[in-house]
Formats: structure tokens, C-alpha cells, sequence
């Protein structure tokens, strides 16, 4: 893992810090520190169907977002802001994100700390 996000599945997943000036799909590769504001997209395959369920789990395994998402934001110019979450204390963070038939998935892993 060569920065604080691993991403597996159909489904990927982008995560950085909403104050960084990045928006979409461009990798980040610095430290996550517990207190950060994470801004969070996604782009799924182009045969994936929505809506999709986004659960995000905390380090002690408590669900700390869980959605569903109609319109996905890929980061891309007409598509909607990123969806936003506080990270309040350092570990592994989980998020899935998966679409209602089952079919299609992403998993992602964002160290913090």
C-alpha cells in the first residue's frame, strides 16, 4: 500500500482531505490525521446500475456513514459534490460501497493516524 487508501473492486474509491485542493479521482499520497475532514468519490463501471449502498466503518468497527447514493460522485465536472466524513480517531477506516443488486463492488481501506 504506497499511501492511506487501498481500494479493491469494480467500484473505485477516492479518498482525500476535503482541504486539500485536489477534487476526484487524483490519488493522495499523505498523511490522514485523526480530526480530518475526508472528502470521499467514487467511479463505478460503466455497466454498473444505480443506486448504491455506501457504508463507512470506524477503526473500533461502529458504522459511521451508512447511504444510499442515487447519483454518484465521480469527481467529474456535472457530477455532485463529494460526500464528507470526520475521521475522530487513528486506525483503519473501512468504507463499501456496493450496488443494490450485489453485483458490483468496491472496498477500501484509509489508514489514519
Amino acid at each position: 500500500m504506497s499511501g492511506p487508501i487501498e481500494s479493491s473492486g469494480e467500484i473505485e474509491i477516492y479518498c482525500h482531505p476535503a482541504r486539500s485542493s485536489g477534487r476526484g479521482t487524483v490519488p493522495f499520497f499523505d498523511e490522514i490525521r485523526p480530526g480530518d475532514r475526508l472528502s470521499l468519490v467514487f467511479v463505478p463501471s460503466e455497466t454498473s446500475v444505480p443506486p448504491y449502498s455506501l457504508k463507512v466503518f470506524s477503526p473500533s468497527g461502529a458504522n459511521i456513514l451508512d447511504t444510499l447514493v442515487r447519483d454518484p460522485p465521480t469527481g467529474a465536472p456535472q457530477s455532485p459534490p463529494p460526500i464528507e466524513f470526520v475521521v475522530s480517531a487513528p486506525g483503519v477506516y473501512r468504507i463499501e460501497i456496493r450496488t443494490l443488486t450485489g453485483r458490483q463492488r468496491g472496498d477500501a481501506k484509509i489508514r489514519v493516524g
